[in-house]
């Protein structure tokens, strides 16, 4: 393993939501020798990427990292029209909103909006999920051209995909199914899925001119909403990105 996998590794741990990690974690988490996991920390924190706890010993992403992160992360003039519509979902809600793009199969968030509500779906900025087993995912993976779906996932149905949770496609002919629904309802929803006892609403909007991709989604803990609410969460979602999307004349949301 090169020192640059290694630096992946560790680096995915903490975008996946790890709280900080000791060498031990590291260890047992990515199986590798406590020497080794020891030894690539200590070069990470020399060369600024991580941080370590006095007190705890423990490691943190670095400051310099942090800066870095943000200073590619200058929002976009479609960011700032989502978070519009994200807050008002959110304050209207009382719930979790999200903003997510598309990397290859995964879908990773943008930005996130904590609802009013006492019990919140949380998942930092930077976070990582198969596309094909949340809501968000499949809205996004929707708004893609066949071309481009292919291009993801081939053009063999039976082609296995990994499993995600309960009632998740596990061939690609059955994601392809999910999408095209998704595709005609203009929304999709996922309870129980990929994330046990967590449900959400997730619609996408695509700018034209160039070709980016963003998914807004709005987040519950499963017992939190009846068919009825996720009606109206589905119902509020849709009206409000299907605006946002007649703003940008994104075709799809125009007819």
């Amino acid at each position: 393993m090169s020192i640059l996998d290694g630096v992946q590794r560790v680096l995915s741990l903490y975008a996946e939501g790890a709280a900080p990690l000791s060498f031990t974690d590291v260890a047992h988490r990515l199986s590798m020798p406590k020497s080794s996991a020891s030894r690539l920390l200590n070069q990470m924190q020399h060369y600024g990427l991580l941080d370590q706890d006095a007190a705890t010993r423990r490691y943190r992403p670095g400051v310099m990292l942090t800066q870095a992160v943000r200073a590619g992360q200058h929002a976009t003039p479609l960011d700032e029209a989502c978070r519009k519509v994200l807050a008002r979902l959110s304050n209207d809600s009382g719930l979790t909103a999200y903003l997510s793009t598309l990397n290859q199969r995964e879908t990773v968030v943008l930005q996130r909006l904590n609802g009013s509500q006492p019990v919140q779906v949380l998942a930092p900025p930077g976070s990582r999920r198969a596309a094909s087993g949340t809501a968000m995912g499949r809205a996004l993976l929707s708004r893609l051209t066949q071309a481009e779906f292919d291009a993801l996932y081939g053009t063999d149905p039976s082609s296995p995909l990994p499993v995600e949770g309960k009632d998740c496609p596990v061939t690609v002919g059955e994601l392809a199914q999910r999408v095209a629904q998704v595709r005609a309802d203009h929304y999709g929803v996922a309870i129980d899925q990929a994330m046990p006892g967590i449900g959400a609403v997730a619609a996408a909007v695509r700018d034209p001119a160039s070709g980016e991709l963003r998914g807004l989604c709005l987040s519950f803990v499963s017992f939190q909403a009846d068919a009825a609410r996720v009606a109206a969460l589905r119902e509020s979602l849709t009206q409000q990105v299907a605006a946002l999307g007649r703003e940008l004349n994104d075709p799809y949301w125009l007819g």
